[in-house]
């Protein structure tokens, strides 16, 4: 089963991007407070870095990240609705909508249609944009602004039509625009005013972390990927099988599960460690070490976190780590505790191999298993590359 996503995305001609906190509620959002509008500056001033923040309004729940790119959405069992704006002057919102309740259906966007107060809206993404692109701003924010107002949202096939939590959508625009600085100027989610585009703040800095070279791999090669590929005759060093934690590590006895050993080079003299320590369905857990040449002097692998994982998370707590894969051009290591088996829900965290450390480099999360893929998840925390 597909899902069809209605998207559109920012003009070309314009631009000159789980495990989530737990949500904090909000009823109303105070104006954000700013110069008189005959004191509105007309060149960007560069914003100040940022905290990841999110909050649940009602139905809908929005994450503005470390970079202040937010994404606002709702949904349920019936599909799902998207709204995402970039920060900065010179963006246009982008809206995405998907179902797979609605059963097989093709690419054409005739074939799912979203629904506000019974009125189709009109989602469409090609070249016409960028020849266009002032029309595809305005369209974008009518549709918003419809959506701000709606008493209910659906989305329909030719067959059946989904119902889409309504609630909440306002209240959640207008804090978009607060923390992205856009309240009362002419690019506003919510509250639009007379104030330039051109006020809006920058882009904050974001942290730079730059990859190690990557190394060859040699006798590891085909050890990045566990859990998908065929591991190669690797047994696990002495050094690290005398350690009484990968003992206990070890201990569900499951010689499949015990042959998936993660092993990676990442330098001369450097080598990362995943020793398999239990599965359930479709999530399988490790320990991670970094060793010397053929494991020596091990320690258990330094992988700072946004914020410390606790009991009860997806992908538990302390040193446990799920799914984890490696990719070796890149120095990448990725984790995908899933919340179920389809992967449309999860937290999905990545570390970057600086030559000397791990460095956290992105994470997305999905705590709403409501079919909407990894792409179209928020980012809580991201990285210059």
């Amino acid at each position: 089963m597909r899902t069809l996503i209605l998207a559109t995305t920012a003009a070309l001609a314009l631009t000159a991007c789980g495990r989530e906190s737990a949500p904090e509620k909000a009823d109303n959002v105070a104006s954000a407070p700013g110069a008189p509008d005959q004191l509105a500056v007309t060149q960007a001033a560069a914003a100040p870095a940022m905290q990841t923040e999110n909050r649940t309004f009602r139905d809908w729940r929005v994450v503005c990240d470390n970079g202040n790119a937010c994404v606002a959405w709702t949904g349920g069992d019936g599909g799902w609705l998207r709204i995402a704006i970039q920060p900065g002057p010179g963006q246009v919102p982008s809206i995405e909508t998907g179902s797979w309740a609605l059963g097989e259906i093709g690419d054409d966007s005739s074939d799912l249609s979203l629904l506000v107060d019974g009125r189709r809206q009109q989602l469409r993404a090609g070249p016409e944009n960028a020849a266009n692109a002032q029309d595809h701003a305005e369209r974008m924010r009518r549709i918003i602004s419809a959506i701000a107002q709606a008493k209910t949202i659906a989305l329909s096939s030719s067959s059946r039509t989904e119902a889409i939590p309504a609630t909440g959508a306002a209240a959640a625009f207008l804090w978009i625009d607060e923390r992205q600085g856009r309240l009362e100027t002419t690019s506003a989610l919510m509250r639009r005013g007379a104030r330039p585009d051109t006020s809006v703040p920058t882009a904050p800095p974001l942290p730079r972390v730059t990859p190690a070279r990557a190394v060859d791999q040699g006798a590891f090669r085909g050890a990045a990927n566990p859990m998908e590929n065929d591991p190669p005759k690797l047994a696990v060093p002495a050094s690290l099988e005398s350690r009484a934690d990968v003992r206990e590590c070890r201990a569900e006895g499951n010689p499949t599960l015990n042959a998936a050993i993660l092993a990676v080079k990442l330098s001369a003299n450097t080598e990362l460690w995943g020793i398999p320590c239990g599965s359930g369905a479709y999530n399988a857990t490790y320990k991670l070490f970094l060793t010397g040449l053929n494991g020596a002097n091990p320690r258990p692998a330094a992988l700072p976190e946004r914020e410390p994982r606790r009991e009860g998370d997806i992908g538990g707590e302390g040193p446990w780590l799920v799914n984890p894969i490696y990719d070796t051009a890149a120095q990448t290591l990725t984790v995908f505790p899933r919340g179920r088996g389809l992967g449309d829900c999860g937290t999905i965290t990545t570390w970057t191999w600086t030559g000397t450390a791990f460095a956290l480099t992105e994470e997305r999360s999905m705590g709403d298993c409501w079919g909407m893929g990894p792409d179209h998840w928020p980012t809580f925390w991201r990285t210059a590359g």
